[in-house]
């Protein structure tokens, strides 16, 4: 599961070049058909100057995404749910009582993780030499930027999230 999502995230973000995005964020600019954009890939995206043919396929096909998506997600929410009520509730709570919860959370997570490297992946097809090459030089400055950042201040010292004030 781990090495899934790890892969996803790693293609996402060498379209993103930013570390990987969730599909609960919200639209920028209110989007076509409802559908969440992750804001790296807006932010990337923005950087490759789409034609407004291909905003609108990127458009589409992050919808159709956000249409698969959104049931598994409320699903995960549930199971998440569940989880909260077994910890929570009164008598003894074994591992086991959680562990088919916990196989549900995987499988979802599985399915999401392959939603989303099929859309990361359609996307990227979309891109010319020239904008995958745009992409990639944001790719690199960024990734120096998170180096740099760390050498700084190491990574213990980087709280999760954005600076308070942000």
């Amino acid at each position: 599961m781990q090495v899934s999502r790890l892969v996803a995230a790693v293609i996402l973000a060498a379209i993103c070049a930013a570390p990987g995005a969730g599909f609960a964020e919200p639209m920028e600019h209110g989007g076509h058909d409802g559908g969440p954009m992750p804001m790296p890939l807006m932010m990337v995206l923005r950087q490759a100057h789409l034609t407004a043919d291909q905003q609108t396929k990127v458009h589409q096909i992050m919808a159709a995404n956000f249409k698969q998506a959104k049931p598994l997600m409320q699903k995960l929410h549930q199971i998440h749910d569940q989880i909260a009520d077994k910890l929570l509730s009164a008598g003894a709570v074994s591992a086991a009582d959680i562990a088919p919860l916990q196989q549900q959370e995987s499988s979802i997570h599985q399915q999401l993780d392959q939603q989303m490297l099929a859309s990361a992946l359609q996307i990227r097809g979309l891109l010319t030499p020239e904008q995958l090459s745009r992409v990639a030089d944001l790719h690199t400055k960024l990734k120096a930027l998170r180096e740099q950042i760390h050498a700084l201040v190491g990574e213990d010292a980087l709280p999760p999230g954005p600076p308070p004030g942000f």
